[in-house]
């Protein structure tokens, strides 16, 4: 009976202790998925913005261009054919609208994911030093 008592015990420290090497390595790859995901979350946050700002900038160069046109009556030179980007220029800003949209939508879910693998990843350190700290008692 006593052999029996002693082996369940070493068969939880050993146990134990593979769980805890198994948590410090789960940790290390756990920092290093953070790392790559901030990475790609600061190229979002890049392409997120420069969608933006070519939409402003598409935006306020068509209105510009319309203007220019409108008040010189050059609208009457151009044939069908020519200069077919003022005809389908609110298209084209709905679709750059759009674009940037879903650029900051995914810009927000990669966020919302960064937040959630940080967060697992300090409740699994926590665990970890509860385990420890329950080992040490």
């Amino acid at each position: 009976m006593a052999k029996e008592n002693d082996l369940k015990e070493e068969l939880l420290k050993q146990m134990d202790r593979n769980s805890t090497e198994a948590t410090n390595q789960n940790a290390n790859s756990a920092w290093k998925i953070i790392e790559k995901h901030k990475i790609q979350l600061k190229k979002f946050k890049w392409i997120a913005a420069i969608g933006w700002v070519i939409t402003i900038l598409y935006a306020v160069a068509m209105h510009n261009l319309k203007v220019f046109l409108f008040n010189n009556e050059i609208e009457d030179v151009l044939t069908s054919n020519e200069f077919w980007l003022i005809r389908r220029s609110d298209t084209c800003l709905m679709v750059l609208i759009i674009i940037a949209v879903l650029l900051t939508f995914l810009l927000y879910s990669k966020s919302r994911t960064l937040t959630i693998l940080q967060i697992s990843t300090r409740l699994a350190n926590i665990e970890e030093h509860l385990k420890k700290m329950a080992q040490d008692k």
